[in-house]
């Protein structure tokens, strides 16, 4: 699914209408019409409910004027606040006059209304189209809005957050419950940053021109199945292990064997053909126990890794975690990484933390090589930054220099490709937020490099399915008790809806 900024959208919405011969005003009766029938799933009997609608003077408003009057024909309790202005859009105009007067209360941006316990608002006073901060003027109104003890429903953004920059922290925005988005996620949802004012959004389709959305260019894309479905490979009869690929994860310490541990059987339960792993020799007997499936292969010191196997018989190579930065393990880490390869390598965790120590050696990791880094990881690689927006140009910068393929972790992790391009994935919960997590992703992701996926296809349908599964599970296990190991426990369920969709 394409991410589309402002403008984009703005165009597509005027093709859409030459397209389907519609108006503007008909296009927003289906757009509303959309939000209402997700409304009145949440409330089935909307005569019990009060509304409190906080309309602008564009096309936003002009959704809530539409809202309203849905909400009203169904006996719920409507409130409409309506931005006092002399320049109201066209369709705003119109739908004002199909709403029974007495339902309209005009406001103007320092008003402040008291919205009792239990009302639902719906925040309409600004969408996607706004261009900079809103003034302080509007913080009263916002502020009032925020301190509602009811849920906020946001009509495609949060009023007061950009949809295509960096939003200030101080500035004026209504914090939404859920945002109720348009066709497309937009930027600015899918900042880590933004989440205080947008807590979960829904993309909702409202038919838009499908020939106006293909012609649209973008490097920003939203993962979703039908993403995944061209280059999954399903599997035949005449298929065997040989086929699949021998990955090797390297990785583990003292007290750190566990990592290990995960992904291999995150590696194994991805498709991988054989899984073996290269560990100090103080886990030879928890691995071989723990994981009877896979092969192991031990340094010869106890506590640590000091030298890297012969790798050229494995079809890929995850390293890292839980390594350890022991200055024997570093050194052994550069006489590995200095010796050239031809394939791509899956990076993790401490491997990560040793090229950040000397940024000479980034010149030897292979191209095509995959990056993992948590928040911390990523920020001894590159640095500081000032926000989301800034930290996804400085790791696009670094892709394109080093020729890598780089996930930055969190909410609808980001994958950075050599090119620009951006995916942003739409699965997963913070259930993951605990360690062990990014362990079975680099379990997955070795194994699906191994089968022959590209690097690209490997982060995209890894990261996805990671997510995928620890969405199933929590939906019996919930977020505060989700361990790893139920991650994995609940790939085979996401890869058969991977399968069946394919």
């Amino acid at each position: 699914m394409k991410i589309l900024s402002a403008a984009q959208m703005s165009w597509v919405d005027q093709q859409t209408m030459k397209d389907q011969e519609v108006s503007s005003l008909d296009l927003m009766e289906r757009a509303a019409t959309t939000v209402f029938d997700e409304i009145k799933q949440l409330y089935p009997r909307l005569a019990q409910y009060t509304f409190y609608i906080f309309c602008g003077k564009g096309n936003n408003g002009g959704d809530g004027l539409v809202l309203a009057r849905l909400l009203d024909q169904q006996q719920a309790q409507v409130n409409v606040y309506l931005v006092d202005a002399t320049d109201y859009s066209t369709a705003n105009l119109a739908n004002q006059k199909r709403l029974p007067a007495h339902l309209i209360q005009k406001i103007s941006p320092d008003t402040q209304v008291h919205i009792p316990a239990g009302a639902i608002v719906l925040d309409c006073l600004f969408g996607y189209g706004l261009k900079r901060p809103l003034a302080e003027e509007w913080r009263s109104l916002i502020t009032g809005i925020n301190c509602c003890t009811g849920p906020i429903y946001a009509i495609d953004m949060p009023s007061g957050l950009l949809s295509d920059g960096p939003t200030a922290a101080e500035a004026p925005v209504i914090q939404a419950d859920v945002v109720y988005t348009f066709q497309s996620p937009k930027l600015g949802l899918l900042m880590p940053g933004n989440s205080r004012w947008a807590k979960a959004f829904r993309v909702l389709d409202i038919g838009l021109s499908r020939s106006a959305l293909e012609q649209v260019d973008t490097i920003f894309h939203y993962i979703d199945l039908a993403l995944l479905g061209p280059f999954y490979r399903k599997r035949n009869k005449f298929d065997h292990k040989g086929t699949f690929g021998h990955c090797l994860i390297i990785g583990g310490s003292r007290g750190k064997m566990g990592a290990v541990q995960l992904a291999l059987k995150a590696a194994l339960r991805s498709g991988c053909g054989l899984a073996s792993a290269y560990i100090p020799s103080c886990g030879y007997t928890s691995i071989q126990t723990a994981v009877p499936e896979a092969m192991v292969i031990s340094d010869p010191e106890e506590e640590m890794i000091t030298q890297f196997p012969d790798t050229r018989t494995f079809q890929s190579i995850g390293v890292g975690i839980g390594m350890g930065t022991a200055q024997y393990t570093i050194d052994a880490f550069k006489v590995f990484i200095m010796q050239g390869f031809d394939t791509a390598l899956v990076l993790d965790a401490d491997a990560l933390n040793i090229l950040a120590q000397d940024r000479d050696l980034w010149q030897f990791v292979p191209k095509g090589s995959i990056l993992t880094p948590h928040p911390k990881e990523l920020s001894r690689i590159l640095g500081t930054w000032q926000n989301d927006f800034e930290k996804l140009e400085k790791v696009k910068a670094f892709a394109e220099e080093y020729q890598l393929y780089i996930l930055i972790k969190g909410a609808n992790s980001a994958i950075v490709t050599p090119d620009g391009t951006v995916y942003f994935n739409s699965t997963g919960n913070v259930g993951m937020a605990t360690g062990g997590s990014g362990d079975i992703l680099t379990g997955i992701l070795t194994a699906l490099l191994g089968q022959g996926y590209s690097s690209q296809e490997t982060l995209i349908m890894g990261v996805y399915l990671h997510g995928r599964a620890a969405d199933i599970a929590v939906q019996t296990l919930g977020v505060y008790s989700l361990l790893p190991s139920d991650i994995i426990s609940h790939l085979p369920a996401a890869f058969l809806e991977l399968e069946k969709q394919s």
